[in-house]
């Protein structure tokens, strides 16, 4: 009788278990969008070990939350073990799981078991504490009905198998072993029942955990710890590119039936994107690291996975899926698609890798691609179309600081072809235009000479990467604009391009082979530091001083290039680096990337947070890799009032312990002073 009702329990705990996944794959293969993951598979094999087995993100930067979760995985990893033989039981009377290896190898596993579901205990205390005791103001989790529905199964199902154990040992059925916290529990409540109750004691808390089992596997798809099915999968096929590349939307082969480009309707999202959704947490360590969310803009990463995966279930076999868009006032609003600066932090962050980045810039694609953009951004896309620069600057006065340092010019004296030239050095717009950047590049061209590389640049040849077009969701005139870069350096014959800027690096290095570029691409300071360890640069002039560096987001976290800087800074003499508190994959944005430098931006500046701590920090200069980076933080400080502190290039400070002149007076003579700079650009 009683395998009889166990079997009918489980049959229908299982086909309902199936409908349910079946409804979720239904709604996750709705998405059209088509996603490639089943490349690189031992990639993403040895993911699962590192990120879903290893916890690699769980126990990074939050130490309580991770010990936490560490605890509750493995516990369940292993009281999985013992739940199967609890059900096994039920058929088998005196069934154990590990008997066939002989030995005490059964004991030994209750022992463990005994254990964990104790260590499970503390971290449900630790959760109810992180949730409870720890101000809102400092936490990250939410409290819900949800959380609370889950944490109280979890504690059902210890405590009903620690009375089973219990009454185990009453009845003298687990003399083989010694289970420490059941026997404890035996000899407090059962030291005086009789057989009977043991007996019935038993058989209920045998019931009490088969139900609670099978309702916990059949709640999981309807909470948001949907991610204890979806978390293996998810991570199997994360995204593997840097996470600062955008995917190609493919203008020469569009399907008769597409309405629009992007991410608006359902459809229009990937089955990825689906399952990020379904397999989010809502830990909030995206929300907590993101420079938007932290000065009080309108955008939170977690709620646009939420909003999307509330978005699907509500929106699911309804007709109204098919017509109603995401990104609309309803759900997504533009104000929060349009604050992210593309940072990747809440994608770095993330224990289960999910793309919340990716999914906000297909959604900004359907919203500029269909005229939604406002702002002086539309002016400045409008300005990139029309001159191939965010300024509206003519190609002929890019990079005026070359003709008096004698720097070659492809095509304009300096030949017509690069195979003459070790490297071209990709100057950007900034580098071209904005006075500080060309004072930059400048620099960057005087260390090249002194290291005896032979180089070019490509002058009024160059146009705009087409990065911040891509960003800000003009898809189209990114392509225009990359195609011509990518033609005019195959007309040229160009191999290998050094760019200065962070987002012209990232583009080129990691778009343009998309569209059939095959230039070898390094950012300035990866080849300043092979100047330097090959004995062509010898920084010997003492600088005796405190700084720090600041990792852009383009440089650092999207393209993993930590060290380079700082070995550059490390080769000077006296120079000592103290490191912010977030640095390396942990640094804060600047609030300029996302095409963010030219849109407006509320106060508190995101600029002005981490000048903050730098300013904090009590150095007299900070070090930066990136043209963005500096102009923000040069603004930022006059904001606080705080010019002492210098803003810097790691190539500046390189150049100064070389000792080599500054090239300040060809500036004031050939750059564009700021009130020609302001003449041409309606948003000032």
């Amino acid at each position: 009788m009683k395998a009889a009702i166990l079997s009918l329990l489980i049959l229908f705990a299982v086909l309902l278990l199936l409908r349910n996944v079946y409804g979720f794959l239904r709604i996750m293969f709705s998405a059209k969008r088509p996603s490639f993951r089943m490349d690189r598979m031992m990639d993403r094999t040895k993911g699962i070990f590192i990120y879903v087995f290893g916890q690699k993100r769980i126990l990074k930067n939050y130490a309580w939350a991770g010990i936490e979760h560490f605890m509750l995985f493995w516990g369940f990893m292993i009281i999985t073990f013992g739940s199967v033989e609890v059900l096994i039981l039920g058929f088998v009377p005196n069934f154990e799981m590990f008997s066939f290896l002989g030995g005490n190898a059964q004991g030994v596993f209750l022992l463990i078991l005994d254990i964990v579901e104790a260590l499970v205990l503390i971290a449900l205390v630790m959760g109810v504490l992180n949730r409870t005791v720890i101000p809102s103001g400092k936490r990250r989790e939410v409290n819900s009905i949800d959380a609370a529905v889950i944490l109280g199964l979890i504690f059902a199902l210890m405590v009903s198998d620690f009375g089973f154990r219990a009454s185990e040992i009453a009845m003298g059925t687990e003399r083989e072993s010694w289970l420490p916290i059941s026997s404890i529990w035996a000899s407090f409540f059962l030291a005086n029942a009789n057989l009977t109750t043991i007996a019935f004691t038993a058989e209920f808390f045998w019931w009490f955990h088969v139900c609670i089992l099978l309702a916990f596997l059949n709640y999981l798809p309807y909470s948001k710890h949907s991610h204890v099915l979806t978390a293996v999968p998810n991570v199997f096929f994360q995204n593997l590119e840097p996470t600062g590349k955008m995917t190609k939307l493919d203008f020469e082969n569009i399907p008769e039936d597409i309405e629009h480009f992007g991410s608006g309707k359902f459809e229009d999202f990937s089955w990825k994107d689906v399952l990020d959704a379904y397999t989010c947490t809502e830990c909030g360590r995206c929300t907590d690291v993101c420079p938007a969310w932290a000065t009080d803009k309108p955008l939170s990463p977690r709620d646009i996975v939420i909003k999307l995966r509330h978005f699907a279930t509500e929106n699911a076999n309804k007709e109204q899926m098919k017509t109603e868009y995401l990104p609309d006032q309803k759900w997504v609003t533009p104000e929060e698609l349009y604050a992210c600066t593309t940072c990747g932090a809440c994608v770095e962050q993330c224990p289960l890798l999910i793309d919340q980045m990716g999914k906000i810039l297909e959604m900004r694609r359907y919203l500029t691609m269909e005229g939604k953009l406002t702002g002086p951004s539309v002016r400045t896309l409008q300005k990139l179309q029309s001159y191939g620069n965010p300024w509206g600057f003519e190609a002929s006065d890019r990079a005026p600081w070359a003709k008096a340092e004698g720097t070659p010019v492809l095509g304009n004296g300096g030949g017509d072809s690069a195979e003459s030239y070790d490297v071209i050095f990709w100057t950007g717009c900034f580098g071209a235009y904005d006075p500080r950047g060309q004072e930059v590049a400048s620099t960057i061209a005087q260390l090249l000479k002194e290291a005896g590389v032979k180089f070019a640049i490509m002058g009024p040849s160059e146009t705009c990467s087409g990065d911040p077009a891509r960003r800000l969701g003009d898809e189209a005139l990114y392509q225009e604009l990359a195609m011509t870069n990518i033609e005019t350096m195959k007309r040229f014959n160009v191999k290998k391009v050094v760019a200065n800027c962070p987002h012209c690096f990232n583009t080129l290095k990691n778009e343009y082979p998309d569209f059939g570029s095959d230039v070898e691409v390094v950012s300035h300071s990866e080849f300043l530091n092979n100047l330097i360890k090959e004995g062509k640069l010898s920084p010997t002039k003492n600088i005796d001083e405190e700084i720090t560096y600041h990792d852009p987001c383009y440089l650092g976290r999207h393209n993993r290039i930590f060290d380079e800087p700082r070995e550059i800074l490390t080769s000077i003499p006296g120079l000592e680096i103290k490191e912010l508190d977030r640095s390396r994959e942990n640094s804060f944005c600047c609030g300029a990337g996302g095409g963010k430098v030219w849109m407006e931006e509320e106060a508190p500046r995101v600029s002005w947070n981490r000048f903050d701590e730098i300013q904090n920090l009590g150095v007299k200069t900070a070090a930066v890799a990136c043209p963005f980076c500096s102009t923000m933080f040069e603004d930022a400080a006059k904001h606080h009032d705080n010019e002492t502190i210098k803003i810097k290039d790691v190539a500046e400070i390189l150049r100064d312990s070389l000792d080599l002149p500054v090239n300040n007076s060809n500036f004031e003579k050939l750059t564009v002073d700021s009130s020609e700079l302001e003449k041409n650009d309606d948003t000032s």
